[in-house]
């Protein structure tokens, strides 16, 4: 024995600190929002699940810190008439700014970790911090995401018509911190914890749609993924089997609608 699970947690702290502009420009065709801010994450809730080393029960902790810096920018243009491009972009560093580690709290003669030092061994074997390394990334932040988007409505006779694209992008990141055992190192199967981490690459997907509207009546045909990016969007151990979760395929929808 050298842990015994805490019976609780205490809550967390976010600092926000930040300053934005938004105005609007050529007789308001151009609306523009910027902010730019730091948050710091102090005593963040860290679930933990590692039957090998901590038994077979899943437990939360108070673990690491983090700073983010960042920038968000939104725009709304109306080119000219009929035509609206609009968009929105953030970027954000993010980093741990201190190392905990999982600590001894049991005092016994076998004990090889002293009273309040860090667990390096568990069983005779190398134990993996779970609390992170300082300076690295936090689980599922991506460092950019943007998405642009242009509309575009003109009128023939009485119908109404419009026509649309857009793209998304998310940026590569990891489903857990960068301490954590890799679920592609081939040394890690079979694996010792449900604990694994995976590299989450970056994607991008496109959209469009037209469609057109009299009176009453609307019909419209528009697809989503149009690309038919792949993903995945989350990668997971749970139960030690390697599971992802892709993103939606690509869906082409007719609509037909009747207001009354």
């Amino acid at each position: 024995k050298q842990f015994y699970k805490p019976s609780g947690y205490t809550s967390d702290n976010l600092i926000n600190n930040e300053i934005g502009f938004k105005s609007e420009f050529f007789e308001h065709r151009l609306q523009f929002d910027a902010s730019v801010y730091q948050m710091d994450w102090k005593n963040i809730q860290l679930p933990l699940f590692d039957p090998s080393h901590l038994g077979n029960t899943t437990f939360d902790v108070n673990g690491p810190s983090y700073r983010v810096r960042g920038l968000e920018i939104q725009v709304i243009a109306r080119v000219w008439e009929g035509l609206t491009i609009q968009g929105s972009s953030s970027w954000n560093s993010s980093e741990q700014t201190n190392a905990p580690c999982l600590a001894s709290n049991v005092t016994t003669a076998s004990n090889p970790t002293p009273l309040g030092q860090c667990i390096t061994q568990v069983n005779g074997l190398p134990y993996t911090n779970p609390y992170g390394q300082l300076g690295t990334r936090a689980p599922f932040s991506p460092a950019i995401e943007f998405n642009l988007r242009a509309r575009y409505d003109w009128v023939v006779d009485q119908y109404k018509a419009w026509a649309s694209i857009g793209a998304t992008h998310i940026g590569e990141m990891s489903n857990e911190p960068a301490s954590f055992p890799s679920g592609d190192d081939p040394s890690q199967n079979p694996p010792t914890t449900t604990l694994l981490r995976y590299d989450i690459p970056g994607y991008t997907t496109y959209d469009a749609a037209v469609g057109v509207s009299k009176d009453a009546w609307t019909a419209m045909f528009s697809g989503s993924n149009i690309g038919n990016a792949y993903g995945p969007t989350n990668e997971s151990s749970g139960q030690f089997i390697k599971s992802v979760i892709p993103l939606r395929p690509r869906v082409l929808t007719i609509t037909l609608g009747y207001s009354f």
